[in-house]
């Protein structure tokens, strides 16, 4: 949310996180041609809490809902209505996937030897 409010959000694990743009700017300056690009779904339901044969069951919002009503803790709930925002708007997606090719190879910066 904060990244779409033009803030750039602070977390523990991460030094920085980045937008779909400045990942294939980042690559584009790095001497590579963008194939393909997009948010990834595969990583939204990473922080719901169940069990695990539940987990590997979700096919849909209906199966998250069954977790929640057995787990209804802060998180499930956050979650469950989360879903639907992030089904409809692929900028809150948690994975930026993004194919690329390398085209052209940079000249390393020339260094002098003293031995």
């Amino acid at each position: 949310m904060k990244l779409l409010l033009g803030k750039q959000p602070v977390y523990k694990l991460h030094v920085k996180e980045y937008t779909k743009d400045e990942v294939e700017e980042l690559l584009r300056n790095s001497g590579f041609k963008i194939l393909e690009s997009f948010y990834s779904e595969v990583n939204d339901l990473h922080f719901v809490e169940g069990d695990p044969q539940d987990l590997l069951r979700i096919n849909g919002y209906l199966d998250l809902i069954k977790i929640v009503l057995r787990r209804p803790s802060k998180n499930n709930l956050l979650r469950t209505i989360a879903f639907p925002l992030v089904k409809a708007i692929p900028t809150f997606r948690m994975i930026i996937v993004v194919v690329a090719e390398k085209i052209k190879h940079l000249k390393p910066l020339s260094m002098e030897r003293w031995g």
